[in-house]
């Protein structure tokens, strides 16, 4: 999107305002009375003097914020603004959001542009700041966001997300996708060329600046796991959350190819202690929809996952709660077959995602075994576990998207 194509009013606060050194976009939710007023005072403590003399422009999701200024240095700029912060967004399309607010800031010239997602009043000027610096500093060109998370949610990140992203494309963050980051100038101006437009999905960002060779960085902000604004069942968070990530590796099969070890990013701002835990998931109910999937999906199975998964398959179906256990490399294998699957096209992709939701259950009956009274350390090294898994298990995944006829162990 050009500036031209901005809404009229847009175009014409954008010229009055000439330039800003950074655009703060606050996109979940419209504000309240005070709502402007207490956001330009937090925004300018967090990152005005990150950048002295620049201008900061904040830009809301609501409309009450119209005319409200920072006394100088922070301004306000209204845009009408989508939701654009849940994750997974069941059919919520965020990309015209992420493009209005993309083309403010190359307009304005700004080095850094924050998207925020989170509400708000729960963004503490620290974690405001701790997404804005890196960025402002030259030290990377976007920061993604560490949440706090209880060990029973936000599993689908934990157990595909956070690890395939590791393995594909070599660095290891926690959170992908998020609904808040930070971007530098240089990858506001590729995410707006027409090969990187910007979609409603948040997994083209990290991807776009990961294949870019581009500089990451991650920053705790204090605040829970986003929530969906929908429950949905699983088999409807995987479709919301899988189908764009599993295009998105279609589409990137070039760059994950030539990757070769995950390395650390920087991680700024404390380590906020976990929220209370949520009660446990019922283990025994996941085995039994495992089960249940078992007995009804044999030949959907059949046609993505090779021969000697299912006979493991077959194994952990006579095994209890207690004992249940499913391997870390069976569940890389399994993730990556689903993905190769998903580009083929042999099976409706609905299927796929649908025959991969009691597997997924599966493996959270096995988390939830292992999580049980865990300390934070032991998950932590958990988690390291499954990562290393999805690493070492990459080359049968390059071997079958190259050969997926003949390589089918």
């Amino acid at each position: 999107m050009a500036a031209e194509a901005l809404p009229e009013e847009i175009r014409s606060r954008v010229a009055a305002l000439g330039r800003a050194d950074t655009v703060v976009a606050f996109t979940a939710s419209a504000l309240g009375p005070d709502g402007a007023t207490k956001l330009l005072s937090r925004t300018g403590e967090a990152v005005g003097h990150l950048s002295p003399g620049g201008t900061t422009v904040l830009v809301p999701g609501g409309a009450d914020a119209a005319g409200e200024s920072g006394g100088g240095s922070v301004h306000v700029l209204p845009f009408p603004a989508g939701v654009a912060d849940q994750v997974p967004r069941l059919g919520l399309d965020a990309g015209q959001t992420y493009r209005t607010v993309f083309t403010v800031s190359q307009a304005l010239g700004a080095r850094a542009c924050l998207v925020i997602g989170s509400d708000p009043a729960a963004l503490s000027v620290h974690a405001l700041r701790g997404l804005a610096q890196p960025v402002l500093e030259g030290s990377a060109d976007l920061v993604t966001p560490v949440y706090r998370r209880g060990r029973y949610e936000g599993l689908l990140t934990v157990a595909v997300v956070a690890p395939l992203f590791r393995a594909l494309y070599g660095c290891r963050l926690r959170f992908p996708i998020g609904g808040d980051f930070g971007l530098s100038g240089a990858l506001v101006a590729r995410c707006l060329r027409p090969a990187g437009a910007p979609r409603g999905d948040a997994v083209w960002l990290t991807s776009e600046a990961a294949c870019a060779g581009m500089q990451l960085a991650q920053a705790q902000l204090g605040v829970g796991f986003p929530a969906q604004r929908e429950p949905g069942d699983a088999s409807a968070v995987l479709a919301a959350v899988l189908g764009p990530v599993f295009q998105d590796v279609a589409n990137r099969a070039a760059c994950w190819q030539r990757s070769r070890e995950s390395r650390s990013v920087p991680t700024v701002g404390p380590v906020n202690p976990p929220p209370p835990d949520n009660p446990a998931p019922d283990a025994a109910r996941l085995l039994d929809s495992f089960r249940i999937g078992y007995a009804n999906l044999q030949d959907v199975w059949r046609a993505f996952l090779p021969p000697a998964t299912l006979l493991e398959l077959k194994r952990l179906t006579t095994l209890g709660p207690d004992a249940f256990r499913m391997g870390d490399e069976l569940w890389a294998r399994i993730v990556y077959d689903s993905a190769l699957a998903y580009r083929l096209g042999s099976l409706s992709r609905d299927h796929v995602l649908g025959a991969l939701t009691p597997l997924y259950l599966a493996w959270i009956a096995s988390y939830t075994r292992e999580a049980r009274g865990a300390s934070e350390p032991v998950l932590a090294g958990r988690m390291e576990r499954l990562g290393a898994a999805y690493e070492s298990q990459k080359p049968y995944f390059v071997s079958r998207w190259r050969w997926p006829d003949r390589f089918n162990p």
